[in-house]
Parts: structure tokens; C-alpha cells; sequence
């Protein structure tokens, strides 16, 4: 936990005051718990941690831990209608795999808790250029041959919306390796707008992969408070791969092997480390 993420906690909890349209004394009593909760918060934890208790709080004081639940599901029915269009693109271009990997990680913008300004027509121009797009961080041929030598992978989803980019690359995966056996991870409760297993319903990824719920309500994987099934999924899955900052921030000091992390680096705190720009895409190796 750094003091820096703070200001996107406190922006998230203004978020949703202003997008329920809270009256006064309701906003001053979720800031107020919030701010709490954060002066008083173990910083040892990761943010995706602290921010699954902050959601409580939320829960607390307006009646409903899914505040985002219509505008999930408008993202997720937005990228569904473009799904065909996609997926013709996706095996039309030179490099299907690389293209699909590209376009699951730009689906990564769709995110209602970070700073970075977001709405349908910034995620429609940015899939317009995807395949100029250069990965910062590239370690697709590690991914890819780790992927090629499993019979298993487990693929942490992020966020509404690019929920559907996943299922696409992940149908293309089966394609090329047949025998693979592919598990989707989603939390087991609602959190801004993370996917649960409401959204995997929705974009029917049964289709592609069995869904497997985390059992936990934390914003990304924070692995010792997910479920003793999901848990065992993880450790007995021949690769791992984590969408979004949210999973990388949690399962970075993860030590299981043929670990990968796909996201789009929305803050300082990240990009900087790995040497790239703010909103860079990367797919790396946990090393």
C-alpha cells in the first residue's frame, strides 16, 4: 500500500456519491467511514485489500454493494455487439494470437476506479488502433509457449465490458491448443465494476472456459482471502494468466511459477518500476 493510492480511494468513494446521487449527509458519512478506514489501514496490505474493505463501507451506506451494476452491464452488451466485427478482425490480421492478446489487454481501459477518464468513445477509438499498438513490456512468446505446453490455464478476468475481449482471445486460444482446459477466475462479490459471476453469465463465457469464482470481494486477487477451492485452482493450473493493474498489484509477489500478467499501467506507481509510460500496455512474466 502506498499513500499515493489513497487519492483513488477517496476518488472512487466521490465517484460513487456523485453516480447515486447521495444527499448530502449520506456523502459525508461514506467519506467520512472511508476516511477512516484508510487512516487506520494495515500498509502492509495491497490497495485491492484495503479497497474490499472501503466497499463495505459503501454496502453500509447506500444499501447496495453493486452501485454500478446497469452501467456493468451496458459495457458488457457495448462489447458483445462488437464481438463479431472483433473476432473478424482478430483472425484476419497477420498475427491472430498477438492481435487477440493486444486487444484483451486495451479492453483493460474499461475501468471506473482509476484516474484516467473513460467512456465509449475513448474505448471505441483506442480498439481503432490496436494493431499499432506496441506492448512496453512484451513476454507474449514466454506466455505463448507456456501456454502451449499446459493442459490447464487459469485466466484472471478484470472488468466489465472487456470481459468479452477475454472470451474472444480465449476461444482463440482453443483453436490453437485443442487439449487446453481453460478456467475463468471472477470475484466472488461485486466490487466497482470488476466481473463477477453475474457478467460471466451475461457473456455466456461458459462458452469458452469453466467459471470459477475467487470467494472474495477484494478490487483483484488477493489470494489468502479467496476460497480453499479457487485456491487449489491456482496452485494446480500449469499457467496462470492475471488481467488488469488490480491482479498485478495483488499476485506481483505471488512465487508460483508460469505466472503472467496482462494490464494497462494506470498509474506512476506502476508504470514507473517497469520503466514505461502511463497507460502503456504489458503482458509480463513473473519472474
Amino acid at each position: 500500500m502506498h499513500l499515493e493510492c489513497f487519492e483513488c480511494d477517496r476518488k472512487q468513494m466521490k465517484k460513487i456519491s456523485a453516480f447515486l446521487h447521495l444527499n448530502p449527509e449520506k456523502e459525508r458519512q461514506l467519506i467520512s467511514l472511508a476516511e477512516n478506514c484508510l487512516q487506520t489501514c494495515d500498509m502492509a496490505k495491497t490497495n485491492p485489500e484495503i479497497m474490499g474493505a472501503l466497499w463495505e463501507h459503501v454496502e453500509a451506506v447506500t444499501g447496495t454493494n453493486n452501485p454500478y451494476k446497469e452501467i456493468k452491464s451496458f459495457y458488457n452488451q457495448l462489447v458483445l455487439s462488437m464481438s463479431d466485427r472483433l473476432d473478424t478482425l482478430i483472425r484476419q490480421s497477420d498475427n491472430p494470437l498477438e492481435y487477440a492478446l493486444k486487444l484483451a489487454i486495451a479492453g483493460n481501459l474499461i475501468d471506473f476506479a482509476a484516474k484516467h477518464t473513460f467512456d465509449e468513445t475513448v474505448f471505441t477509438e483506442l480498439l481503432s488502433h490496436i494493431s499499432e499498438t506496441e506492448l512496453a513490456v512484451n513476454h507474449s512468446k514466454e506466455l505463448f509457449n507456456a501456454i502451449q505446453n499446459s493442459r490447464t490455464l487459469l485466466y484472471l478476468g478484470d472488468n466489465c465490458g472487456e470481459i468479452v475481449l477475454d472470451k474472444l482471445f480465449i476461444l482463440l486460444l482453443k483453436d490453437y491448443f485443442p487439449n487446453l482446459k481453460v478456467f475463468y477466475g471472477v470475484r466472488g462479490e461485486p466490487i466497482v465494476n470488476d466481473v463477477t459471476l453475474e457478467d460471466a453469465d451475461e457473456v455466456r463465457m461458459w462458452e469458452a472456459a469453466e467459471i470459477v469464482s475467487n470467494g472474495d470481494g477484494s478490487l483483484g486477487t488477493v489470494l489468502h482471502r479467496t476460497s480453499e477451492a479457487f485456491q487449489k485452482c491456482f496452485a494446480d493450473a500449469d499457467t496462470v494468466l492475471c488481467k488488469g493493474q488490480g491482479n498485478y498489484e495483488g499476485l506481483s509477489d505471488c512465487s508460483r511459477g508460469n505466472l503472467f500478467f496482462l494490464f494497462m499501467a494506470k498509474c506512476d506507481l506502476i508504470a514507473a518500476p517497469l520503466g514505461i509510460r502511463k497507460m502503456s500496455i504489458v503482458c509480463a512474466k513473473k519472474t
